[in-house]
């Protein structure tokens, strides 16, 4: 007996009649629908020493690209990149980016675990809108959040 064709079978088949067709796992009309995006926000920096120095602190991989330019790795992922800003005073910027991660609170004690005392580190807590989560603000005043769905 044969078996009923799966949604994806049936959305494939569509595809070709249709032109294109959402997947069954996502509803969105785009054409990569399936693949999932990988976003690295660029953050910027008023000294890019200063900046590269802070994240190689908290225990992550910084390469720099030239004098303006560095992207910031952890495990072979690249997840930010840093970019010198002419003019930016320090503290100011008001650039953030939001990590998820699978464990927030590892995180948190290996990042306050290596971080310098004058490191803001925020306190790991689980917050109203559904997520476990604390931030780090670099030099340059940017926000960098790490947190997990409760």
């Amino acid at each position: 007996m044969r078996r009923p064709p799966s949604p994806r079978q049936i959305a494939n088949a569509l595809r070709g009649r249709i032109g294109w067709l959402p997947s069954p796992q996502h509803d969105s009309p785009l054409p990569w629908v399936g693949r999932r995006p990988t976003v690295n926000p660029i953050l910027p920096v008023h000294d890019m020493d200063e900046a590269i120095e802070f994240y190689r602190r908290l225990g992550f991989d910084v390469q720099a690209y030239d004098s303006g330019y560095a992207w910031v790795r952890t495990c072979g992922w690249e997840f930010l990149h840093l970019s010198l800003a002419s003019g930016l005073a320090p503290g100011t910027s008001v650039a953030s980016a939001y990590v998820h991660v699978d464990d927030a609170d590892e995180w948190h004690v290996a990042i306050s675990a290596a971080a310098p005392d004058d490191a803001s580190i925020g306190p790991l807590a689980d917050q109203p809108w559904g997520m476990r989560e604390f931030a780090v603000t670099d030099p340059a005043g940017n926000v960098v959040r790490f947190g997990r769905h409760l």
